[in-house]
């Protein structure tokens, strides 16, 4: 039985334009894998990510309504557009800071798909696939959204609603709200890799404000 600790991983992550052509210059599909060698220096996945970061700026140049390019995208994007959606943008309400002001977005990041194998939950591998996919892909001003429902092989696992239950409570710790019934959403300032840039940014412009 795996203990709770998070193991010894290597994770490998990729970035390349959409499949869809008339999409490429707007939409970028990312991959992330966390690997665990075993003591034949086997490789095991242990964890997936899969999703699309579309740049909402750009889009708004070409696009009338936005919708209608969520609508080309993907169904379940498609859906999400309706939830999110208003005067042709979508916009990051900070949930953790004191703004009442709505931020504009600049992207959309959105997490199709986010697999730990069973035997490996409940040891932060999640969290972590989540941290280092906020390390390679910008996040500048951009929405988090994912489907909180489990992308699965029926014939291997059940979509329980103790399953459902599970996986919504793991991202609500994270940060992420309820948008509409099936999908929940973040503000990427509050991704531990933008929080770190931000960090950053703040100790520059200290810096060079006491020079």
């Amino acid at each position: 039985m795996p203990s709770n600790t998070l193991p010894e991983l290597e994770f490998e992550f990729s970035l390349k334009p959409s499949d869809i052509e008339e999409f490429s210059d707007l939409l970028l599909d990312f991959e992330g894998q966390a690997i665990l060698w075993d003591d034949d220096a086997e490789e095991k996945v242990v964890a997936r990510i899969k999703g699309h970061r579309l740049d909402i700026s750009r889009a708004r140049e070409s696009f009338d309504d936005i919708q209608e390019l969520f609508d080309s995208i993907s169904p379940e994007i498609s859906d999400l557009g309706s939830h999110i959606i208003s005067n042709n943008n979508c916009f990051v309400e900070s949930f953790s800071k004191d703004e009442p002001e709505l931020t504009p977005c600049a992207s959309l990041v959105y997490i199709e798909e986010l697999k730990v194998e069973p035997e490996y939950r409940n040891r932060s591998i999640g969290t972590e696939m989540l941290k280092r996919m906020s390390q390679v892909v910008d996040m500048n001003k951009t929405l988090v959204a994912l489907k909180a429902v489990p992308i699965i092989d029926d014939k291997f696992e059940k979509r329980t609603p103790e399953l459902k239950k599970q996986l919504k409570g793991f991202y609500s710790k994270l940060g992420f709200r309820h948008s509409g019934e099936h999908y929940m959403v973040k503000d990427a300032r509050d991704c531990h890799a933008q929080r770190m840039r931000t960090l950053a940014e703040e100790g520059v412009r200290q810096a060079q404000s006491n020079s």
